[in-house]
C-alpha cells in the first residue's frame, strides 16, 4: 500500500509538471514569435511587384515592406521561406513558417486549409497577349471561339482557374512560377497569358516589344494574408495590423512605391 501511494504521488508530481511545461506550448502565434524573435513568411519565388529578389539577393517589393513592417510592429526579424507555390498552404499547415502574404487570393476552397484576413488588396484576372500572335487586341468571343489558342498560367493559381473556365477547348500548359509562365508568352510559345491584373501590367513594361494587355477582366479578386487555422488573437491582430496600415496612409506609399514608380529594373 505504501509503495501504491508513493507510485500514486510520484505521478501526480510527474503530470502537473508535464501540464507546466506543456502550458506554453499553447499560447498563440503572437507570443511565439515575438519569444521566437523571428517572424516566418511564406512565398514563392516571385510575384512581382508583390514579391521577388534584387540583384544582390533580397527580397523586395510591396508584400515584402508590408512583412517588414509587420515584423517592426511586433519587435522581430523577419525570414522569407521561400516555397513553391502549389504546395505553400500544405506548407504554412506543416509549420514551415507563420504566415503567407504572397498575394494569395481568397477562395472557399483555400479557406478550407487556412484563416484569411481581411482583404488587404483587390485585383482582377486579366489577359498577358503575345504581340506577334495578336497584332489587334481581340475580344474575349474571338479567343473563345480559337481551336488552336495555347495558354500559359501558373499552375494552382487563381489565373489557373480562370483560364480554365472561361477557355474550355484551350491548351493549357502550367509552370511553377509567374515568371516562367510570362516568359512562354514573351518569346511567342503561347498565345497569352492568364494572370492578375498588377502583374500582367509589370510584365507589359517588361516585355514592351512582346506583349500588352488590354486590362479585359475575367474574374475580380481579393488578396488576403493566410495562417492556420484555429488562433482568434493572432487573426484579429493582422486585421487591425491591415486596417491602421491603410488609415495611417502608409498601404497609398507602397503602392505608390511599386505600383507606380517601380520600373522593373
Amino acid at each position: 500500500l505504501g509503495m501504491a501511494r508513493r507510485f500514486l504521488v510520484m505521478l501526480c508530481v510527474f503530470l502537473v509538471v508535464v501540464g507546466v511545461l506543456a502550458f506554453p506550448l499553447q499560447r498563440n502565434m503572437l507570443d511565439a514569435i515575438r519569444a521566437r524573435g523571428v517572424l516566418r513568411v511564406g512565398e514563392d519565388a516571385a510575384f512581382m511587384p508583390f514579391y521577388g529578389t534584387d540583384k544582390n539577393g533580397n527580397r523586395i517589393g510591396f508584400d515584402a515592406d508590408l512583412a517588414r513592417d509587420m515584423a517592426k510592429v511586433l519587435g522581430v526579424k523577419v525570414k522569407f521561406v521561400i516555397t513553391d507555390w502549389n504546395g505553400i498552404l500544405l506548407s504554412l499547415n506543416n509549420g514551415d513558417f507563420d504566415i503567407i502574404i504572397s498575394g494569395m487570393t481568397i477562395t472557399p476552397k483555400r479557406a478550407l486549409m487556412a484563416n484569411f484576413t481581411i482583404p488587404y488588396f483587390s485585383v482582377n484576372q486579366t489577359l498577358i497577349l503575345s504581340k506577334k500572335r495578336f497584332p489587334k487586341p481581340p475580344t474575349i468571343e474571338e479567343l473563345q471561339s480559337d481551336p488552336k489558342l495555347t495558354i500559359s498560367v501558373q499552375l494552382g493559381s487563381t489565373g489557373e482557374f480562370a483560364a480554365r473556365r472561361y477557355f474550355p477547348k484551350a491548351k493549357i500548359l502550367t509552370f511553377d512560377t509567374m515568371d516562367e509562365a510570362a516568359f512562354q508568352v514573351a518569346t511567342s510559345r503561347v498565345d497569352l497569358m492568364v494572370a492578375d491584373s498588377t502583374y500582367s501590367k509589370f510584365i507589359a513594361k517588361k516585355y514592351p516589344q512582346k506583349v500588352y494587355t488590354t486590362g479585359q477582366v475575367l474574374t475580380s479578386e481579393e488578396l488576403g494574408m493566410a495562417i492556420k487555422m484555429g488562433d482568434p488573437d493572432f487573426l484579429n491582430w493582422l486585421n487591425t495590423f491591415i486596417r491602421c496600415e491603410k488609415a495611417s496612409g502608409r498601404w497609398n506609399e507602397l503602392y505608390k512605391k511599386w505600383f507606380v514608380e517601380y520600373s522593373g529594373s
